[in-house]
């Protein structure tokens, strides 16, 4: 396998300190000037590796997406093997998951983004739609006695106690709070258990 290019790796490079600066700006606040020190190069260089503003949106946009499919994927994987709810709570909720904060901020700064990039708004919705659907099997899988409907009602509610202790993460919330989202997953999931 070929390695990659010096270009690849400083757009790489650079896209990670675009990254970081829009988890601590924003979207907005996350200029070129302060990109270019985050990636410690100087700021025409973003152009050369990126493009212009709206093109690195884009490439943001495509890099978080990208990521988000690659934790979904292995997310799914591991799903597959689960052979109880509690099993799948464990897996959903470890706390040694390797875990990026910035890259749910970088996503709800680009979905508020949506607006002025509508372009994103599908890629944005898919990378969740991916997730929700692998929940969907998992849940389906262990309940087949269970309208699609209400498996997929579960998995989104689920889905959405995730995102929502992924974005509370980067606060350090107290650990009650984790666990009281974790037994709330518990208790949808408890609703998909039992005959159909």
């Amino acid at each position: 396998m070929p390695r990659p290019s010096l270009k690849d790796q400083r757009s790489d490079e650079i896209l990670d300190a675009y990254l970081t600066c829009v988890a601590r700006f924003g979207l907005e606040g996350a200029t070129q000037e302060r990109i270019a020190a985050e990636a410690g190069v100087k700021r025409p260089l973003l152009r050369h590796y990126l493009g212009n503003r709206g093109q690195m949106i884009t490439a943001l946009c495509d890099h978080v997406v990208l990521v988000f499919d690659r934790m979904t994927d292995g997310a799914d994987a591991v799903l597959k093997e689960a052979q109880s709810y509690e099993e799948v709570i464990g897996l959903l909720f470890a706390e040694d998951i390797d875990h990026d904060p910035r890259l749910l901020v970088a996503w709800q700064a680009l979905a508020v983004s949506v607006g002025d990039q509508p372009d994103q708004r599908d890629a944005l919705l898919n990378s969740l739609e991916r997730f929700l659907q692998a929940l969907t099997r998992t849940f389906q899988r262990l309940s087949p006695n269970r309208s699609m409907e209400k498996t997929r009602a579960v998995a989104q509610g689920v889905m959405a106690i995730l995102v929502n202790l992924d974005s509370l993460s980067i606060l350090s919330p107290p650990q009650a709070w984790r666990n009281e989202l974790r037994d709330g997953a518990a208790i949808l999931l408890a609703s998909l258990e039992g005959e159909g």
